[in-house]
């Protein structure tokens, strides 16, 4: 590299060596499939000061079914210090979901996060929301109380 080059704009050759460079890296160590979502959320805490809702778990007796003729339905509970969240999901169809939840805790706006846009849904005096349409992919919830003082709740990343 001479001088006369030195911060002039890239052309084809240093493009061809950044191709290469990028194919090798790929290679020898490649990014974590959902990298991109775990620093989303780490950085959506971090932003948010938030509290970190846990996913429960219901043991495997509990979530079977009854019968072999039903739609398929996933609930999914959400608990944290000051909040606890069931969500449930109903598959619309291949592309579309329903989501309804109940919150049991200080909350009054309810977000739901998607990969390129967020929208909210109010929480009722009994603690119900609900989401009717929601595209399949993964989503994350964040609660929000009216009180200034609380802190938002926000759950991990799930698959609807």
């Amino acid at each position: 590299m001479n001088a006369s080059s030195f911060g002039a704009p890239l052309d084809h050759v240093d493009v061809a060596i950044l191709d290469t460079l990028r194919s090798a890296l790929e290679v020898a160590d490649p990014m974590p499939p959902d990298l991109d979502e775990r620093v989303k959320f780490a950085l959506t805490v971090q932003s948010l000061r938030a509290e970190i809702a846990e996913l429960e778990r219901l043991p495997a007796e509990l979530a079977g079914a009854r019968s072999g003729d039903y739609t398929r339905v996933h609930t999914v509970t959400f608990t944290s210090e000051s909040v606890s969240v069931v969500v449930t999901i109903t598959h619309l169809d291949a592309e579309t979901s329903r989501i309804d939840g109940w919150v049991d805790g200080p909350a009054t706006t309810a977000e739901l996060r998607e990969r390129d846009r967020s929208s909210t849904a109010a929480v009722d005096d009994e603690g119900r929301f609900a989401f009717p349409s929601v595209p399949r992919g993964l989503v994350q919830f964040v609660f929000r109380s009216e009180d200034a003082d609380a802190k938002p709740v926000i759950t991990p990343s799930m698959e609807v």
